[in-house]
């Protein structure tokens, strides 16, 4: 069945405003890849989002902590001048002990300790006011670095908040374009499917469908996957091999008869990236891709199925349409 899906123009990117309602026929390859690369790309802006949101909040954290420290030196500073001031609030006397005290020398020895004592209090009153002047710019820097790192904060998480919008709306175009399993690797037309064959080289079993088209028509991976053989031999000619793993499930995808390669093995690679083109190499009758899938590791029978799926029934054209005449 037909899927219906979002697309809008862009480039290497889409644009998720002005959309228009498309069909499998509107969107090619390369549309199914730049969506997948957008998506890898917001994935990583969200990811770096996030830590900046984390970053903020853990600095948030660490300045409410510093400011709880810094009010309660205040406090306790200020109690402290406060006290200064209490001892250094001038006592009455009497005539009296005022006379006495211009008089006796034991007399003048005490008002004179006493003045040292008032001069050493009042000594501890400025270092206290020197330390509550610094205090408090440090309050100063501490509630404006707060606010800063608060509007950074509230900058990345509103940031953040439209990457994932972005994201969301990547991953529901992606799946409206992208096959449930395979999408078909090549344009062209279908010149022999799957089931029991002549003989011809040498197989009474085809094990895979055949894509006829020109030389150099390009060949593109089935599903994202890793490239685990790259050869120029045999009854393949020029082939690669792509290992899949879909929902916890192992494929094999082989693409035969290749005119040109262009991965390498170990390379890993999304659906609908180029991977070469079509050709006449290898025991071939004409230009064409064949390509086979197989469920679980690589095994070839030339006599029967073995664990081959047909291609017909897990590959898709782009926009999910059932590929039962012709590949896209």
């Amino acid at each position: 069945m037909l899927k219906q899906f979002m697309i809008t123009a862009g480039v290497g990117v889409f644009i998720l405003s002005g959309a228009q309602t498309a069909s499998a026929n509107d969107i090619t390859p390369a549309t199914l890849l730049n969506t997948t690369k957008s998506i890898e790309k917001t994935e990583q802006e969200v990811k770096q989002s996030k830590q900046a949101v984390a970053k903020a909040e853990q600095q948030i954290e660490q300045i409410e902590a510093k400011t709880e420290t810094l009010q309660a030196e205040i406090d306790d500073v200020t109690k402290q001048i406060d006290a200064y001031r209490d001892e250094l609030a001038p006592a009455d006397a009497s005539l009296f002990q005022q006379v006495l005290s211009s008089v006796l020398p034991s007399a003048k020895a005490e008002a004179a300790e006493s003045e040292k004592q008032h001069q050493a209090i009042l000594n501890q009153k400025a270092t206290a006011e020197k330390t509550l002047d610094d205090l408090s710019a440090q309050q100063e820097e501490v509630t404006a670095s707060k606010e800063e790192t608060q509007s950074a904060y509230a900058a990345a998480a509103e940031q953040m908040k439209a990457q994932s919008n972005k994201l969301n709306d990547l991953k529901k175009q992606h799946a409206a374009m992208a096959p449930d399993k395979f999408m078909m690797p090549a344009n062209g037309r279908l010149s022999q499917g799957f089931g029991p064959a002549s003989g011809q080289f040498g197989y009474t079993f085809h094990n895979g469908i055949d894509i006829a088209a020109k030389v150099g028509t390009p060949i593109y991976a089935a599903a994202d996957g890793k490239v685990i053989e790259v050869s120029g031999r045999g009854p393949y000619g020029k082939h690669v091999k792509i290992e899949h793993n879909i929902d916890g499930q192992k494929w094999t995808t082989v693409y035969a008869h290749m005119h040109k390669i262009d991965v390498k093995k170990g390379q890993t690679v999304r659906q609908a990236e180029g991977i070469g083109q079509i050709g006449n190499t290898g025991n071939s009758s004409g230009p064409h891709l064949h390509f086979e899938v197989h469920k679980g590791s690589y095994s070839f029978s030339p006599s029967s199925a073995g664990n081959t799926v047909d291609p017909m029934k897990v590959a898709e054209l782009l926009g999910g349409a059932s590929a039962v005449k012709a590949t896209y």
